[in-house]
């Protein structure tokens, strides 16, 4: 009888484990869509901003301002959109809160250093990288500088 016991509580374990990765998976792409969101209607506000300096586009005075108050229009749905999107990375973050007063930290607390860690990773191996870079870059300087002096000797000595 025990060892049903264990067998279900192992079941149990790795169901709330998957169910913790559903839920950070679906975490990720909340955040995910709503960045996109954000930068999509900030990039469409911005091209929408733009100036048409071809004045022969406006034959007369209401296609100036069909265009003006269709683009305001659009400006301000494409506004409305980015605060819906902000005000969800808010829900988004007190749903977030929630889950980790709510749920194992140990989970979390593990997939945060296993991200941490392939960023630190990352960030040596990039600055291995400039380094490498920047002693090239160095080297080449170097020998561009002994260059130009033996030419520019040689020409004006």
């Amino acid at each position: 009888m025990s060892g049903v016991a264990g067998g279900g509580s192992k079941k149990s374990s790795s169901r709330s484990v998957a169910t913790k990765k559903l839920i950070i998976n679906e975490f990720k792409k909340r955040l995910r869509d709503n960045i996109k969101s954000l930068n999509d209607n900030f990039s469409h506000i911005i091209a929408a901003a733009k100036v048409n300096q071809d004045d022969n586009a406006y034959k007369n005075q209401t296609g100036k301002m069909a265009e003006f108050y269709t683009t305001k229009n659009e400006m301000a749905v494409r506004a409305q959109l980015m605060v819906r999107a902000a005000d969800e990375l808010l829900k988004l973050t007190t749903d977030l809160k929630e889950f980790l007063i709510l749920h194992d930290f140990h989970f979390l607390t593990h997939s945060i250093k296993q991200a941490e860690e392939q960023c630190e990773r990352t960030l040596r191996e990039q600055g291995q990288m400039h380094v490498a870079l920047d002693s090239d870059v160095n080297n080449l300087v170097q020998d561009l500088d002994r260059e130009i002096a033996e030419n520019f000797f040689f020409r004006h000595g």
